[in-house]
């Protein structure tokens, strides 16, 4: 019996071990894609799926997709539109594939940095980046996608092109998820 004293100290070593593998991930995804994955909370999805307004047949983009929650939520409003994920860190993306294993028809997902996909058959692409990486992103979807594509981003604006339309949540000042930036390109 001495062995079941061991048990709680094997239990806190595994527990400790899973926090330091997401922390290694959540870590290396930063250091990779200079964007830690920041889950969109659930009660913006509305206002996003709205903001994004698909169509059936459009192809749908969301770079940096993280855990897909974007994906999903818009699926619901247009089953026949085309929707594609790009998440370069292994955490989230595997999050996404398990959460969408449902909608696989219409949702594909792609481990990949979206500086590397090629947008140019993109209708609407949703972002939620920091703000150095929409600059850097700004160049790639003016020289890549089509006249009248519409970009969505949540909280950050590129510096250098003015959104078309701003839309403010009205959510507490402390929480993520303050506006949506809609850009015409």
């Amino acid at each position: 019996m001495p062995w079941l004293i061991l048990i709680p100290y094997f239990l806190l070593f595994a527990f400790l071990m899973a926090v330091v593998v997401v922390v290694f991930f959540w870590e290396s995804s930063l250091i990779l894609t200079r964007a830690p994955f920041i889950p969109m909370p659930t009660d913006v999805l509305p206002n996003i799926v709205k903001a994004m307004d698909v169509q059936s047949g459009e192809m749908v983009y969301d770079l940096g997709c993280g855990d897909g929650k974007v994906l999903l939520a818009c699926q619901v409003q247009a089953s026949n539109a085309k929707f594609i994920g790009v998440e370069r860190s292994w955490l989230p993306y595997f999050i996404a594939k398990y959460k969408s294993r449902k909608s696989a028809s219409n949702i594909e997902l792609i481990r990949k940095s979206f500086f590397k996909v090629d947008l140019s058959k993109a209708d609407k692409i949703f972002v939620y980046l920091f703000p150095a990486l929409m600059n850097d992103l700004l160049p790639k979807l003016q020289k890549e996608l089509k006249p009248g594509a519409k970009v969505v981003s949540c909280d950050f604006t590129f510096t250098k092109k003015e959104p078309k339309e701003v839309i403010g949540l009205k959510r507490d000042p402390k929480l993520l998820g303050q506006k949506l930036f809609i850009y015409e390109f």
